[in-house]
């Protein structure tokens, strides 16, 4: 049973990835998923730091860097002095950046919503009361041998 929730666990996510680089907006970033991944982090926490980003994406920081200088470069993201740490950079969407964020949240929310579309409030409810358990077993590093 553990190995079938594991396996729909696998094809919720990549479903659900799937869907979203067939959005419209994915067509006007261009990027590939996890840069995609990290704009939108920077759309829905601005001013959030390299450092953030690389713990709530669980890569390490060079990754994360990397694909920082990218939407740099490609003037989705800019940089600005982090408002109460002087030793980090706040990371921000620029006006394209954040036009284009716009777009892409808004058909992000749809797709949330079609996908969970045949659910009720009770069923939503008790999902969320599942999985939070799962991440909170996750998160506490819980007992892999049982």
């Amino acid at each position: 049973m553990d190995d079938e929730l594991t396996r729909l666990f696998r094809a919720i996510t990549t479903g659900f990835h799937s869907r979203l680089e067939q959005l419209p907006a994915h067509e006007l970033l261009q990027l590939p998923l996890f840069q995609a991944r990290l704009f939108g982090a920077i759309g829905r926490n601005p001013g959030v730091t390299q450092q953030a980003l690389a713990k709530g994406t669980a890569r390490d920081k060079a990754q994360v860097a990397r694909a920082i200088a990218e939407l740099e470069r490609r003037g989705f993201v800019s940089k600005a002095a982090h408002e109460s740490d002087w030793r980090a950079y706040g990371l921000f969407l620029t006006e394209e950046g954040g036009r284009i964020w716009a777009i892409a949240e808004h058909q992000r929310r749809d797709l949330v919503a079609d996908t969970f579309k045949g659910l009720s409030q009770q069923e939503k409810g008790a999902l969320r009361d599942i999985l939070e358990k799962i991440v909170v077993r996750l998160e506490s590093g819980g007992d892999t041998g049982s």
